[in-house]
């Protein structure tokens, strides 16, 4: 279905469903907006920048709002307010009283079940951008072939370069054959000391992000002469770590498409972010993507690598110009779900930012 609301066309490509509550009685969604929220402006859904529609006064079965005069007004609309839940009001079409004002009646108020976790912050002009997307028109998965085929040259190359420090690993795809039985039985998503029949192993598994859940990728597999004690594990982390990292990175560089436009982040939270692409290169492939990679750039601040689910995309069309808005929510804290200095950055760098 498409919105049309004066010069914008506003086209939801994809949306993740959410869970409600439902509240069906209008005196209880009047009282809600005339009283506990005083009257707050309401937004009008799909639009870009959001409409705002202000409440005034009780008409009828109604309530009489104020919007820009500009809006062409459907015979039902969805006003949304977002709070620590995110609330969704199904209004009916009433009255035009004067350009601007009209009385609007509300059927339905949805509520969503899970509460909001972080504080969204507003982004001025160009301080916070994202850059350096990995891209992809297939995912990357274990049964891809582009992957499996890339793979074999990647693995091995690492696997060579890592005997200077770590001595013999294996890099496996996590459909190999050629994994031990243990690991073939269960799926392993985060490190772990296993024991096979001859030895113990110490199991780092690359990930990636899909039907929410993290699911290898492929599996490094480094033998232990004994058990390590606690400082040992640690040291041992942190160079699977920083190979598990290198290897991501080789995956993504052979398997996607690195685009470097920056792009004008809306708003950002510790869990996402609202992006607005305008890239025609990225305006092709972003709807094929579950999952991307790419750097989030504050000011006079390295980049952070993150690592996300698409949860929504919508396509804007304003003045011939295309533009997508594209929510993610942060799935991988840098390459793997393990590293949490880049969380720990951010959650730093958003003090800066002004609430929403």
């Amino acid at each position: 279905m498409k919105y049309m609301l004066g010069f914008y066309k506003f086209d939801p490509i994809k949306e993740t469903k959410r869970a409600w509550d439902v509240v069906s009685d209008p005196k209880v969604i009047k009282n809600l907006i005339l009283l506990k929220l005083g009257k707050h402006p309401l937004y009008l859904k799909y639009t870009y920048p959001p409409a705002e529609f202000t409440p005034a006064n009780e008409k009828n079965d109604g309530l009489e709002f104020y919007f820009n005069p500009s809006l062409e007004l459907s015979n039902k609309m969805i006003l949304y307010l977002f709070m620590k839940k995110q609330l969704e009001f199904h209004f009916e079409f009433q009255e035009l009283l004067s350009p601007g004002c009209a009385i609007l009646r509300p059927t339905i108020l949805h509520v969503s079940k899970v509460e909001r976790k972080e504080p969204r912050f507003s982004v001025k002009g160009d301080e916070v951008v994202a850059s350096n997307f990995r891209v992809s028109k297939n995912r990357i998965t274990a049964n891809n072939i582009q992957f499996q085929i890339t793979s074999r040259i990647i693995f091995p190359q690492i696997e060579e370069a890592a005997k200077k420090t770590m001595g013999d690993i294996r890099i496996l795809i996590s459909n190999s054959e050629e994994l031990p039985d243990v690991i073939k039985q269960k799926e392993i998503n985060q490190p772990e000391i296993i024991q096979t029949n001859s030895q113990h192993l110490f199991v780092f598994p690359i990930v990636t992000y899909a039907k929410n859940k993290f699911i290898p990728l492929a599996y490094i597999l480094y033998p232990l002469q004994k058990l390590p004690n606690e400082e040992e594990k640690s040291r041992i982390m942190i160079e699977l770590e920083r190979i598990a990292n290198e290897t991501f990175e080789k995956i993504l560089e052979v398997n996607t498409t690195l685009i470097k436009t920056k792009q004008r982040i809306l708003n950002i939270s510790e869990g996402g972010l609202a992006i607005e692409i305008t890239d025609p290169e990225l305006i092709k492939l972003i709807p094929y993507q579950e999952s991307i990679t790419f750097d989030l750039i504050f000011k006079l601040v390295a980049p952070l690598r993150m690592q996300g689910e698409v949860k929504y995309i919508h396509k804007i069309k304003k003045e011939g110009d295309p533009t997508l808005i594209m929510g993610i929510e942060f799935t991988g804290l840098g390459y793997t779900e393990f590293r949490k200095s880049n969380i720990e950055i951010l959650r730093n760098l958003l003090k800066k930012l002004t609430p929403i």
